[in-house]
């Protein structure tokens, strides 16, 4: 990144060892994809079934966002999301770690770091509590995900080079489903697959 931004930790909560280990062990079932492969439209089609809550990047890490663009003006907003990722995501975190001390939590994120292997992905589990915590990957082809950015016409997808770019699968366990399906057929599929647990 360039140097018109510093990526301060103003934004960052430290979370010392120990901290989270009283908290309750619900569900977290974190729903993963790239742009526009419908992560959070799944979400708000399956949260309901199970009596979930829904914890998305974008609202969360919203005022992280806002306030950094105010500061910069001249950045894109992709730009922010990368320069203030470790700020975003502890948004995240926390926000995952305090719902789900209550209900099932259903956590909407692209995750591309965390999914990337086990060792990321086994601190990240411990981040927000440890298990049970389930890896959903929508996978999406090229041509639906141009569709769906140019439809919703987001300011955060523009100029992005790797915007409609289909990622490989994540690097852990996790149940892949076919994000070109009609969402109630992929949400019959996830009840199916989890035994109707909430």
């Amino acid at each position: 990144m360039s140097g018109w931004i510093d990526p301060s930790a103003k934004f960052l909560a430290r979370v010392e060892p120990g901290e989270r280990s009283s908290m309750s062990t619900h569900p977290v079932y974190v729903i993963s994809g790239v742009a526009g492969s419908g992560k959070t439209t799944l979400a708000h089609a399956w949260a309901p079934t199970m009596g979930a809550a829904i914890v998305d990047l974008d609202v969360v890490a919203a005022n992280v966002v806002d306030t950094a663009l105010h500061e910069h003006p001249e950045a894109r907003p992709w730009q922010i999301n990368a320069a203030y990722r470790v700020q975003r995501y502890r948004c995240l975190i926390d926000a995952i770690t305090s719902e789900r001390r209550s209900a099932t939590v259903m956590a909407v994120a692209p995750f591309t770091q965390e999914i990337a292997g086990e060792a990321p992905w086994s601190q990240f589990v411990r981040d927000i509590g440890g298990e049970p915590v389930d890896l959903v990957w929508i996978q999406t082809g090229a041509r639906a995900l141009s569709e769906r950015i140019a439809l919703r016409g987001a300011a955060r997808d523009a100029g992005r080079s790797d915007a409609a770019v289909p990622k490989p699968p994540p690097g852990v366990p996790h149940h892949a489903v076919n994000g070109e399906l009609p969402v109630p057929e992929i949400v019959a599929s996830l009840r199916s697959r989890f035994d109707n647990e909430g």
